[in-house]
């Protein structure tokens, strides 16, 4: 028999309640079993209770459901950015703050450790007016300038000098670079402009400009410079033959000129080196630095470039000015160094076959120097000379005039041609051949005014330059 009890309490009207309630009269249906039974209805009556609580709370509103938990915890979400902006704010600010105070500090800093004691230097603005005696060597440098004055306690920074002096002085300026050797007694009050201007050259002389045109010879040099009031002969030729330029200068070319050693027989040492241009002297100027200036010109225009390439072709500078002021000498203008250097380089190249340069210029050159005059014409080729190269083998002692650039260039780079003779041509420029024969042949047209020079009859030889590719007699 069942019990009908529990079907009363475990049914729930519909339409009273939002959540269904599944009879407890269907668990006593699965068991014949009484116990069973009261267990099950138990059971539902239970179930039912729970649920009734259940939807009494959904309908009071009390009811926790998933949408309301998200909601919370975004709302925790946003709680904690807001925080986390206003904490990053605080200790970006912070950050902020500190690093303006370490500018700040480094500033100050430098300002009273390095700035404010380089201006001081640089404008005497608090120095105490000690005065202090030195002595300015011959042919000083800047570099010595500013080491006398930093050893004398004068300055206390010679390199931020160094710079000074290079930022404000005028490199047109004659008075460049240079400083007058003598005993100062200079005030720690100057400033770095007024160290400068006491070494100064005062001028109540003239200034004169000085132009040396290319192929003039160093004695021909060293005679306008005492024409025209600067220095003595025997003061140039004590500068050129035996001054120290290491000393002071330290020219490389001149070193190289040293190590590997000069003749004995050549005239001038630095024959080949006096720059020929034009140039600005005080007629005050002293030997050494008018003989400077040239130097410094020939230092500019012998370009690195130069330089190594007449190191690979396996000769030294002095051989290649030693070329290159035979070329000057011997063309009859700039239309003609390409050819006069092609005959120079070719029979360099061919000296079993010819063994001579025989150039007249050489021969010239040594007459001029050792009879203090210029022959008009060569007449013949037997002077005694180490000059003479119809006798001697090779290249002369040294350079025979101071060649300019282009005679220089073609010297480095000669052009290739077949040529091994030339000869002076009535119209001032010369006939090249390339035999023997064919010279003699152009020797007895000129004596017939019929022969036609070279560069107008379009014997140019290649455009390019002469490749090395045997090995040369220089010596």
């Amino acid at each position: 028999m069942h019990d009908n009890s529990g079907d009363e309490r475990g049914t729930v009207p519909r339409e009273a309640h939002t959540v269904k309630i599944r009879p407890a009269v269907r668990a006593s249906e699965k068991s014949a079993d009484s116990g069973d039974t009261i267990k099950s209805s138990v059971g539902a009556v239970a179930d039912a209770d729970v649920n009734d609580k259940y939807r009494s709370a959904s309908i009071n509103g009390d009811v926790p459901d998933d949408d309301a938990d998200e909601s919370d915890e975004s709302e925790e979400k946003d709680i904690n950015r807001h925080v986390n902006g206003v904490t990053g704010a605080i200790v970006g600010t912070i950050k902020g703050i500190v690093y303006l105070m370490f500018i700040i500090v480094v500033g100050v800093a430098l300002a009273l450790f390095v700035v404010i004691p380089i201006g001081n230097d640089v404008f005497a603005l608090v120095k105490d007016d000690e005065v202090v005696d030195v002595t300015v060597p011959e042919a000083a440098t800047l570099n010595d300038i500013a080491d006398l004055l930093y050893e004398n306690g004068l300055i206390s920074y010679p390199k931020i000098f160094k710079l000074y002096a290079q930022f404000t002085e005028n490199e047109n300026d004659p008075d460049y670079g240079v400083f007058v050797a003598g005993d100062y007694s200079l005030s720690k009050t100057l400033n770095y402009g007024q160290f400068i201007d006491a070494f100064k050259p005062t001028h109540d002389v003239e200034q004169i400009s000085i132009t040396i045109p290319e192929g003039m010879t160093t004695k021909e040099i060293i005679d306008l410079f005492v024409e025209n009031g600067i220095g003595t002969e025997e003061g140039f030729v004590e500068a050129i033959n035996n001054y120290d330029w290491s000393d002071d200068f330290n020219y490389w070319f001149i070193d190289e000129l040293e190590e590997n050693g000069w003749s004995e027989d050549r005239y001038y040492r630095l024959d080949g080196y006096l720059f020929p241009d034009t140039y600005y002297f005080f007629t005050d100027s002293s030997e050494v630095m008018a003989i400077s200036k040239l130097l410094d010109n020939f230092e500019v225009k012998f370009t690195d470039e130069f330089r190594d390439y007449v190191h690979s072709k396996g000769m030294t500078v002095d051989q290649a000015m030693i070329l290159a002021s035979m070329v000057e000498a011997e063309a009859g203008g700039q239309a003609e160094f390409p050819l006069v250097s092609s005959v120079f380089d070719n029979r360099l190249k061919n000296s079993a076959s010819y063994p001579y340069l025989e150039s007249d210029a050489t021969i010239m050159y040594a007459m001029f120097n050792d009879m203090g005059e210029r022959p008009d014409t060569l007449t013949g080729t037997e002077y005694d000379s180490p000059y003479n190269t119809y006798k001697y083998r090779g290249l002369p002692p040294g350079p025979i005039c101071n060649p300019g650039t282009a005679a220089i260039t073609y010297a480095i780079y000669p052009r290739a041609t077949d040529y091994f003779y030339f000869v002076a041509n009535n119209d001032g420029l010369s006939v090249f051949s390339e035999t023997l024969a064919e010279h003699n042949q152009a020797i007895e047209d000129i004596k017939n005014g019929v022969a036609v020079s070279t560069i107008f009859a379009g014997g140019s030889g290649s455009s390019e330059y002469q490749e090395d590719d045997e090995e040369e007699d220089y010596e």
